[in-house]
């Protein structure tokens, strides 16, 4: 799945400043027109799963491979458009490998971000202060594996 986001501000007259202009001699700012934060203009996810018959400790089941990504675009995370705010594009990956069971024990490793993409989820200035900003760090790569029993 695949989409675009044109998302812009219709009118918003008041504004705050954007970083790199803090300290004007205005306290807001006119961004009607501009796009929306967080919009990326493009983003998408891609997955499958293959998956046969197979019997595990005496349960019938399936045993399966499964991949996804997903992937976005640059944004900006803050009202008012600032080059120091803006969140680079990024795509992630993830896998699972396991046997669901109907009933009976079923069990699957799993790990997301798997090739350690070191990205921002969000990018944003700190409160009260002129020229810093903090980020929000999107998730490193994970893995575990998940065990469930069905009745």
């Amino acid at each position: 799945m695949t989409t675009y986001t044109d998302g812009k501000y219709v009118k918003f007259t008041n504004a705050p400043l954007p970083l790199e202009e803090t300290g004007a001699p205005v306290a807001y700012k006119d961004v009607s027109g501009t796009d929306l934060p967080g919009a990326s203009r493009w983003a998408g996810s891609l997955g499958g799963e293959l998956s046969d018959n197979a019997t595990f400790f005496g349960n019938k089941g399936k045993v399966f491979l499964a991949v996804d990504s997903y992937a976005r675009s640059e944004f900006s995370s803050s009202p008012s458009a600032s080059k120091y705010l803006v969140v680079q594009g990024y795509a992630i990956f993830n896998a699972r490998l396991g046997f669901r069971a109907s009933q009976g024990l079923s069990v699957h490793f799993w790990g997301r971000n798997l090739f350690n993409k070191d990205y921002y989820e969000q990018l944003l200035p700190a409160g009260g202060n002129a020229g810093q900003y903090a980020g929000v760090l999107g998730d490193q790569r994970t893995y575990g594996i998940t065990l469930k029993y069905s009745l």
